[in-house]
């Protein structure tokens, strides 16, 4: 082993060990273990003790495919493996969010180099968004870390075909995680087909992998609902919870989602089989979209701001505030690495534009708030990061300049 691959391997370790320190400390004292999964949170712990217990998909409303599986089949593993509490589901929540911070780090060595990358690692170990996600049963975490790792076997796919077919089998897996993350495989397939030569091959060979992937779980959904469902049976009920004349109208939602029980609509497809009762939200929500383009323009406007909220919506003060700051940081410094990447004309960054262009299209379809955005954190900490590590190196030889200056 050499010496820097060695040197790589204790920077991936320490920022594990940090991730890792930082989110068990959140869970301990920011969320306690004590507090009762609540909402999606409570569906996903459900479906856990169901699986894990040798029992059916269903959630306690009596959905069968509303969720995707990829989470609840991990979790149900984590409660056969440690008993049906959802403390050990908080645990392993904190150990996929400390190793996508690993990931991360690699995934900016590989494109910006040895410091550059850690910078990138270290922050995604200490940026309070991805602590806060590892303090409740939610899907993010290990979305984060399927996107992540599909980046960077996207950044490796030159290398050969076992690449291709990792990047591809890692998009299914973030698809069955959250079904929007299907922009991964279509967004990224420009850069696997460069060069020419050789591109069919490579997309093929990509195509087969995702839809192979795909196909247990959506051949399962049709034999229970006798249609196509690819993933869940809730891409028209989202659409109808952002898109809505209710959200348009409220200033404070503006760009967010409104549930079902919080709209008149809300019953109206209650007897219908779930696949149905989602169409029927679906063609709801393209009939408004379509007879109020203005509306609808305008809660894409506000979604846009919804993405990149500044103030994140929490009741403690103090956790306002390292939020707003957080975010100033990620902001200013991603706005530098987006710059300095451009500048160098290198295209081996622009894997990282894939999930960011993935949840910002997610965002402007659906609605937008910190978690839509999740998934592609760890590429956005990544750019920053380098922002980051360009800023230091520029300061530090300006100084040296300045010092052999007086010197002189």
């Amino acid at each position: 082993m050499s010496i820097e691959t060695s040197s790589r391997n204790r920077t991936s370790l320490a920022i594990f060990a940090l991730a890792l320190a930082l989110r068990l400390a959140f869970i301990a004292a920011g969320v306690g273990t004590q507090e009762v999964p609540r909402d999606d949170a409570a569906q996903y712990d459900t479906l856990a003790r169901s699986l894990a217990s040798g029992g059916p998909y269903i959630t306690t409303d009596g959905h069968r495919s509303n969720r995707a599986p990829a989470y609840p089949f991990l979790l149900a593993g984590v409660y056969a493996l440690f008993g049906s509490s959802w403390r050990a589901g908080l645990f392993a929540q904190a150990f996929l969010g400390s190793l996508t911070c690993v990931a991360a780090h690699a995934l900016g060595v590989r494109l910006f180099g040895r410091e550059a990358g850690a910078a990138g690692g270290l922050a995604c170990a200490v940026f309070p968004y991805s602590i806060a996600w590892c303090g409740s049963l939610l899907s993010e975490p290990l979305c984060a870390l399927f996107t992540t790792l599909s980046t960077l076997a996207l950044a490796r796919c030159s290398q050969g075909a076992r690449w291709v077919a990792s990047w591809s089998f890692l998009c299914a897996l973030a698809t069955l995680t959250r079904p929007n993350m299907a922009l991964l495989f279509l967004l990224g397939l420009p850069l696997l087909l460069r060069p020419f030569r050789g591109a069919g091959a490579r997309g093929a060979l990509a195509a087969g992998v995702f839809i192979l992937a795909l196909m247990p779980w959506t051949i399962r959904n049709y034999r229970i609902h006798h249609r196509l469902v690819p993933v869940t049976t809730m891409g028209g009920v989202v659409l109808w919870e952002g898109n809505n004349p209710y959200l348009a109208h409220d200033p404070l939602k503006r760009g967010l989602y409104m549930s079902l029980s919080q709209m008149p609509e809300g019953g109206l497809a209650r007897n219908l089989p779930e696949a149905e009762a989602d169409a029927v939200y679906f063609r709801r929500a393209t009939r408004y979209m379509r007879e109020n383009p203005l509306e609808t323009l305008g809660l894409v406007g506000w979604r846009c701001l919804r993405l990149w909220n500044i103030v994140p919506g929490v009741e403690s003060r103090s956790q306002r505030w390292l939020g707003a700051f957080s975010m100033v940081m990620m902001l200013v410094f991603l706005a530098i690495g987006l710059s300095r990447a451009a500048a160098r004309r290198d295209r081996a960054p622009a894997v990282l534009v894939v999930p960011i262009l993935a949840v910002v299209l997610s965002a402007l379809i659906y609605w937008a708030d910190a978690r839509i955005r999740a998934p592609a954190d760890p590429e956005i900490l990544v750019l920053a990061g380098y922002g980051a590590w360009f800023v230091r190196t520029r300061m530090k030889a300006t100084g040296s300049l300045r010092d052999g200056g007086l010197t002189t």
